[in-house]
């Protein structure tokens, strides 16, 4: 039986320095929730005993990013977000442990000034896209992508209303609407 309601998710923001202070951890938890309900059941992980999820976030300039999609990826030069499922007990944070996520807040603020948007909006995005990628999802066709960039944005849409206020002077609020053109 598939659950209405997701499940607490925990997610741990490992902010490299220059990082933006937003999405913060709770916008992030929240982030992720609202994925976990906009996602299909069949791509749920199944969490064994487990009533809490965990999913670690790392907010990475590009130098750092780009040398990861080298090692892992084999791809030159930054990009926007890299995950790493796990599925596996966390005994220390008493959850299923998802994965790790690393986003490029660098690429996330050139990008959003290209199309307009804030850049805590496309940092949110570049999280919850990798956080259907630990959930299973996969962007590697136009249909694959299509399906998956709609659960994102709905996602996105979902959670907009949660997000904390900011707390820095230049921050503005998180708008929620859908980014046009593709990444």
């Amino acid at each position: 039986m598939a659950r209405l309601h997701a499940p607490t998710i925990a997610a741990r923001r490992i902010a490299r320095p220059g990082a933006p202070k937003s999405p913060s951890q709770a916008d992030l938890s929240h982030l992720f929730a609202a994925a976990w309900r906009a996602a299909s059941p069949a791509r749920r992980p199944k969490p064994q005993a487990f009533e809490r999820l965990a999913a670690d976030v790392m907010l990475v300039g590009d130098t750092e990013i780009a040398a990861l999609n080298a090692q892992h990826m084999r791809h030159d030069g930054p990009t926007d977000v890299l995950s790493f499922p796990m599925g596996e007990p966390d005994f220390e944070r008493k959850a299923y442990f998802l994965g790790e996520i690393v986003a490029s807040h660098e690429t996330a603020a050139r990008e959003a000034a290209a199309r307009g948007l804030e850049p805590r909006e496309e940092l949110a995005r570049y999280c919850v896209h990798g956080f259907l990628h630990l959930l299973g999802y996969e962007d590697g066709t136009p249909a694959r992508r299509k399906a998956m960039e709609a659960v994102q944005e709905q996602a996105l849409k979902a959670w907009s209303g949660k997000l904390q206020p900011a707390t820095d002077k230049n921050q503005t609020s998180f708008k929620g609407q859908p980014a046009k053109g593709k990444r």
